[in-house]
This record gives structure tokens, sequence and C-alpha cells, in this order.
């Protein structure tokens, strides 16, 4: 039991950072249709670590998470009412009506991780006694983080051909839908838990895709 908590707290995030530095580095260096067509394997090889720090926090919210993003991703991809006209390429791997599965993991990684961001932010500025104010301001906060990250993912995905608009711009629609789904995410009552691993891992995607887009490099 020592030695599985030692690993979950020293090595887990040593091999999460090392992973996204490799290929950061390989995609700075000129090798980026070779890093960037690995994205689905390194998604699946993240999200697995972060279940393992996460495991003792499991509960509903995690099939809520990963089953509701897929159904938002489904509704978007084959009416373009949500986030607007859009399709998934190949790379990112197998797909269900459309929609790469691994989306479900992004999804569950991001809501839970920026939960878990927004807890520590208000337990550690705003001590907020009122439950439904607390919700409320949770909500408002990580539905914004969330919505922040996609903004940054955004140009490398399309530059990466993970998914395509049909338009030359992405619609601030999309933008706007990511947002209040996360928030009524985030509104519905769930069970006080760490998500210590979700957490680790979208820092790690923030930093990895603000490297992206300050750094040029081609595909």
């Amino acid at each position: 039991m020592i030695q599985n908590t030692s690993f979950e707290r020293h090595w887990i995030p040593r091999i999460m950072l090392f992973l996204h530095a490799v290929g950061v580095c390989g995609i700075l260096a000129g090798h980026g249709k070779w890093f960037l067509d690995f994205t689905a394997s390194n998604l699946l090889i993240n999200g697995l670590l972060a279940v393992w720090m996460d495991w003792s926090d499991r509960h509903w919210t995690w099939l809520l998470a990963i089953s509701g993003g897929l159904a938002v991703e489904i509704i978007g991809v084959q009416t373009g009412a949500l986030f607007g006209a859009y399709s998934y390429g190949d790379i990112l791997g197998p797909k269900i009506a459309g929609v790469p599965l691994i989306l479900g993991a992004l999804w569950w990684m991001s809501l839970l991780g920026f939960g878990h961001w927004s807890d520590r932010i208000l337990n550690r500025w705003l001590n907020l006694k009122n439950v439904v104010l607390h919700r409320l301001v949770r909500g408002l906060l990580a539905a914004t983080l969330m919505t922040s990250l996609d903004g940054l993912i955004e140009p490398v995905a399309i530059r990466a051909d993970w998914w395509a608009w049909d338009g030359i711009e992405v619609p601030w629609s999309n933008y706007a839908s990511w947002w209040v789904v996360s928030f009524a995410f985030y509104m519905i009552p769930q069970k006080k838990s760490k998500n210590i691993g979700a957490g680790l891992l979208v820092a790690i995607f923030l930093l990895f895709f603000l490297f992206l887009n300050w750094f040029s490099w081609t595909r």
C-alpha cells in the first residue's frame, strides 16, 4: 500500500509531465505529424494514470461526465446546433456517430479537473457558507476555466487535423455551448471528492497548449 501511494504521488505526475514535454519538444523540433498522430494514445495513457490517482474518489459523476460529454458531441456533430458545423478527422481514433470515443475521456478529465481547481480556489480565497451560492460560484469559475482551455485547444486542433469547421473561423456558439454545458454539469449535486489526477492533467494540458500557441510549428 505504501508503494502504491508513493507511485501515485511521485511517479504519476512525473510520467504525465514527461509525456507532454516529449510531445512539445518533438512538435517544436519539426516532427509534428508523428507526435500529433499519437494524440489519442497519449490521452488514453494519461487518462488511465489520472484514474489510478483518483480511484478512491470514483463515483457516478465519472460516468455522467463521459457519457454526457459524448452525447453532447454527437448532437453537435450530427446537427450542428450546439457548437456549429464541424466534423472530426481520423486521428483521434474509433468513433461513434462521428465522434471519437476518446472525447468522452477528455470531457471527463476536463470537467472533474477544473472542478478540482475551482474547489481549491474557493477554499483558499472564498469561504462561502451558503451551499447554493458556493455551487453557483464554483460552476461559474469552473465553466470559465474549461472554456478557456477550449480556446487554447482550437487553434492547435485545427492545424493538427483533429477536427475541422465548415467556416473559416471558430463560431462563437462553440465557446458559448462549452460554457453552458459545463456550467450545467457543475450545477448537478456531486459527491465531494478531490480528483487530484484530473486536476493535475488539465493543468498540464494548459501548459501544453500554451506552448503550442506561443511557438511556431508545422504538422
